[in-house]
């Protein structure tokens, strides 16, 4: 089963619940999951709350946290601001229309960073601001 054929309240629940299966935990569920803290909770607490469900999921996954590998902590903020500048711009009734919608693509991020900044090792431990335009409010 994959992570788009989980309604939003079975994605929920499998991300918290940490019964997410390593294969589905995909660039598409992560926008999904993204998309549905940013539904609940404003940016910063939708952030701290990815942030813990994340490293969680991670954990349940037996995934070792290394320099290259792991939760990420600029491209978990950079994908929950670009997310929820696409939701400003439309709304969905839920994740997986919004995803078919807009499919961000997991490259525009270096939109707005270089390779070396956002890739950094600080960038994985610490929110770094880009390096080559703003991000959308």
């Amino acid at each position: 089963m994959s992570e788009v054929s989980l309604d939003d309240d079975a994605l929920w629940s499998a991300f918290h619940d940490r019964t997410l299966d390593h294969a589905q935990w995909t660039h598409a569920a992560h926008l999904r999951v993204a998309w549905l803290h940013l539904a609940r909770y404003e940016l910063d607490e939708a952030h701290l709350r990815m942030r813990v469900g994340i490293i969680r999921l991670n954990l349940a996954h037996e995934l070792v946290e290394t320099e290259v590998r792991g939760y990420h902590e600029t491209l978990t903020r950079v994908w929950l601001v670009l997310v929820r500048a696409a939701r400003r711009r439309l709304q969905h009734a839920d994740s997986a229309s919004f995803l078919e919608a807009h499919g961000i693509d997991r490259n525009v991020p270096l939109r707005f960073y270089t390779r070396e900044r956002l890739f950094s090792v600080a960038a994985r431990a610490v929110y770094l601001p880009p390096d080559l335009a703003e991000l959308p409010e």
